[in-house]
């Protein structure tokens, strides 16, 4: 009898938490960000926003492989995660007025202001998941495959236009 491998497990936390706010019904979905104020620029006003408020703000949208930036004020980094949660795919800095698909695997679309977080990899996954309430905080962790190696070598993002 050979020794069995053990289950994944996470590592230690590296990124700050996030609080996400999940997109439910037809026109959250559509529209997303959409007519919102650039987060940054009210940080900028109050230092101590994040510190208050769990860290950077995210919407989620369940169910959603692509997105568009129309009427956008800022420019957003979209994260795209499979079914369990874990990031397949990254569009940095997609500015107004631009649409993004996520590609194979993915599930569901997390969306950010630009630079609100740095240090995304492919493979990491946001825990807690699933994300059930309309609010939650999470963060992204590695996570450990069965051979002891973190998952997912790092990536280069995808290039927008």
């Amino acid at each position: 009898m050979g020794r069995q491998p053990t289950p994944p497990r996470p590592l230690p936390p590296l990124l700050p938490r996030l609080r996400i706010r999940q997109a439910q019904g037809f026109w959250a979905r559509f529209i997303g960000l959409m007519g919102r104020p650039d987060p940054r620029a009210a940080a900028a006003r109050d230092a101590g926003n994040a510190a208050r408020t769990g860290g950077a703000s995210a919407l989620l949208i369940a169910h959603c492989t692509s997105v568009h930036t129309c009427f956008m004020r800022y420019a957003l980094d979209i994260i795209y995660l499979d079914a369990q949660g874990r990031i397949t795919r990254q569009a940095l800095a997609l500015a107004p007025w631009r649409c993004s698909r996520a590609g194979p695997g993915a599930a569901h679309v997390l969306e950010l202001p630009a630079g609100a977080i740095t240090g995304l990899q492919p493979g990491m996954q946001l825990q807690p998941w699933p994300i059930d309430a309309a609010t939650a905080n999470a963060r992204f962790v590695r996570v450990a495959d069965p051979r002891g190696a973190a998952s997912a070598p790092p990536a280069a993002p995808i290039a927008t236009t």
